[in-house]
């Protein structure tokens, strides 16, 4: 929030009657720097600068100015705004900045007693503004001082996707001629250790094997799923990224019969290029975004993906629908099947969005509620939960469901077809994010998101195959991460993850800041929220009672019920560094094994001292979720600077993983950039964001069970 009291009428009646004397004299002159652009180059010892200069003029229609009234509605520099823009390029080699960690700071000066703010934007190749690059949370006002302050902004990320800016220079109240000089230098120091320094310490992790192949670039939010029928057969997806600058990107799987060693790259799903420009990256207004994939398995080897799509391009968010592609043994993926469509009309095609959605099938009992084995020929009921939006004119978000029968060929809320979800939320304006389906072994189904308004985990429960559900209740509270690390750019959701065992026993799992957490109703608190309970037993005191202190940083933190959802008990801090070390787990995803163990893996920043290089870890229970142990996956620590798309809410890397299990092994699935590790020359380098899977063996090295000891015999 601005600290400027006062700062709006900071001039007074002498400012608006000069901006209307002379706004004939100077509309449309302050528009260009000088120079009008410029690159910014690293150099090898951390180094950098380049300046510029300009004027700016309020007018009475601008004073009070944003960097958005600044471009048109084509969002092109608009002459008439009073703003000065000033493109900036950065040339920052990998192999130099990586060794780096800083910013790249922003400054104006000069400008006296006007009021002068500092706005940057991602400059998109057409020459229109992209998306803007936010301050960081503990400055919220930088480039947006009061009158006579010079300016300050750092771009968080001096290398990625974004290489080239729109500074804006906008005159929030300043007389017209207003003259400015600005400036923008790398403020780096040396990453001690380096991203090279700390891979060659820790050595390498477990084998990695890439699944992603394609002629795309980046890649995120990757889903997995295992058939049961046959459990080296796997299907994964991830988005798969055309323009990172952007933010376009189609979704696509990839199938592998082996484990997850090795994977056939199936490329984008098919059915989503009927028009014109909706696979073209070029053209932004017709481009048919596919997001969000969610993968699952029946017992008869059908794989699901449940999708949302945009054919109606992605300039404004409204529009989206939600589909289904099947996929029969050895077969191809068929066409998308529509669940819920909102191009119906224009009204809903204009007003209603839906958002952050996944999918589950029911492989325990079939649609009447009666027994389902594994190739009888019976599918169980199909369920898509999703976050069902209104991004225009009244702001609404609530979490609904809808089913199919037979299927995934036909779905409705409450008869089949009918368009109509069945509404799971029952808060006003905004319920929350991230639902989350989870059967049970009598086809119970538990719902679950999180609220990130009031800071509550969500939860509605049907028994009889979705036709009707509980009310909405909290069953958890827990301190959300919903901003960016600092020093970071990328955004951060707090989206739990659910499963439930073979004896019906319900686990939740997410992302709390210092292990914070509570169950909301009922149950009783494994320890207090401010002490949860602690895996690490150098923070144990007398009798195993904990004694950590907090700042724990971001941890995964696990809550259980063992009555069916009505009570729960927790929270349990899953990960398991030392919890005075302030390290960072987020994004977790878990499985639970035929056997009941609980697996759960996450990215993890606890082997950087820096806060900046990613790993991936997987935490494993084998006492139904009271205790964890950890295994790092990643074969190397990587760096989420290195070419992440950039979305309206900051750079991305996804909102969440994925993970199989069986008693056998567990198949943590991630996107990450450690192919860009490599050297240049090699065969596996590459700058993008590339998913890959692990196969992490189910013995005790890696957290499984202890191995019984065998009872002598007696002669």
């Amino acid at each position: 929030m601005r600290q400027d009291l006062g700062r709006g009428f900071a001039h007074g009646a002498a400012l608006a009657a000069a901006a209307l004397a002379l706004a004939c004299l100077w509309a449309g002159q302050a528009l260009a720097a000088t120079p009008s652009h410029g690159t910014l180059t690293l150099s090898p010892s951390g180094k950098g600068k380049v300046a510029f200069k300009g004027t700016v003029s309020s007018t009475l229609a601008s004073v009070g100015a944003t960097g958005d009234s600044c471009f048109d509605s084509g969002r092109h520099p608009d002459p008439s705004s009073g703003c000065d823009f000033y493109v900036l390029n950065v040339k920052s080699p990998e192999s130099i900045l990586q060794r780096f960690i800083g910013s790249i700071n922003v400054t104006a000066n000069g400008f006296g007693s006007q009021d002068v703010d500092v706005y940057v934007y991602v400059h998109n190749p057409s020459g229109t503004k992209g998306y803007q690059i936010m301050p960081p949370p503990d400055n919220p006002a930088a480039g947006q001082q009061g009158a006579g302050t010079p300016e300050k902004f750092p771009i968080e990320n001096p290398f990625g996707a974004a290489k080239s800016y729109w500074v804006v220079i906008v005159p929030y109240q300043a007389l017209p001629g207003t003259h400015y000089n600005g400036a923008v230098a790398f403020k780096l120091k040396p990453a001690k250790p380096s991203l090279k320094a700390l891979n060659r310490r820790l050595g390498p992790g477990p084998k990695n094997y890439r699944a992603s192949h394609d002629r795309y670039i980046s890649h995120s939010e990757p889903s997995i799923a295992m058939d049961p029928t046959n459990h080296k057969h796997l299907i994964a997806g991830s988005k798969m990224y055309e323009n990172l600058e952007e933010y376009l990107f189609k979704a696509g799987t990839y199938e592998s019969f082996n484990g997850g060693r090795t994977w056939k790259d199936w490329g984008q799903l098919p059915g989503y290029c009927q028009g014109p420009g909706q696979c073209n990256p070029r053209d932004e207004e017709h481009y048919r975004t596919v997001s969000d994939i969610s993968l699952a398995f029946d017992d008869e080897g059908n794989a699901y993906s449940n999708t949302l799509d945009a054919p109606g391009g992605t300039l404004s968010f409204t529009g989206f629908n939600m589909t289904v592609n099947i996929k029969r043994p050895h077969k191809r993926w068929t066409g998308p099947i529509v669940v819920h469509d909102n191009q119906r009309n224009a009204l809903t095609q204009e007003l209603l969005l839906d958002d952050k959605n996944w999918i589950a099938v029911d492989n325990h009992t079939d649609v009447n509620g009666g027994p389902n084995k594994p190739h009888d020929h019976k599918i169980g009921t199909i369920y898509v939960c999703w976050s069902f939006d209104s991004s225009t004119i009244i702001p609404a978000q609530q979490i609904v469901l809808m089913r199919s029968t037979d299927g995934g060929h036909t779905w409705g809320g409450t008869v089949p077809g009918d368009n109509t979800p069945k509404q799971l939320s029952q808060k006003g304006a905004i319920s929350g994010i991230g639902c989350q389906e989870a059967i049970g072994p009598h086809g119970e189904v538990y719902v679950t998101w999180y609220d990130n308004q009031l800071g509550d985990i969500m939860q509605v429960k049907s028994t009889d195959r979705g036709q009707t559900f509980t009310p909405a209740r909290p069953i958890a509270s827990i301190t959300g991460v919903n901003d960016q690390f600092p020093g970071q750019e990328f955004r951060n959701l707090s989206i739990p993850t659910s499963a439930v065992d073979g004896k019906g026993n319900v686990y939740v799992a997410v992302a709390s800041q210092n292990a914070e957490g509570a169950p909301a109703v009922g149950g009783q608190l494994e320890q207090s929220p401010k002490h949860p309970h602690v895996n690490d037993p150098r923070d144990e005191g007398a009798a195993g009672e904990t004694t950590g202190k907090p700042g724990s940083g971001a941890d995964i933190v696990l809550f259980k019920s063992t009555d069916g959802g009505n009570t729960y008990t927790g929270p349990v801090r899953v990960n398991h560094d030392i919890k005075t070390g302030d390290a960072d787990q987020f994004q977790p995803w878990m499985a639970v094994t035929p056997k009941g163990q609980v697996d759960v893996s996450y990215f993890d920043r606890r082997n950087d001292h820096n806060g900046l290089f990613i790993d991936t870890y997987l935490s494993r229970s084998n006492d139904g979720g009271k205790h964890f142990r950890d295994v790092r996956v990643t074969h190397q620590v990587w760096d989420p600077r290195v070419n992440p798309p950039t979305s309206a809410s900051g750079e991305f890397i996804g909102d969440y993983q994925g993970i199989v299990a069986d008693d056998k092994f567990a198949i943590p699935f991630w996107n990450d950039t450690q192919a860009a590790n490599l050297l240049r020359r090699s065969r596996g380098y590459s700058p993008w964001q590339q998913v890959y899977s692990a196969r992490i063996p189910n013995d005790p090295k890696h957290g499984g069970p202890a191995k019984r000891r065998r009872k002598p015999k007696h002669r």
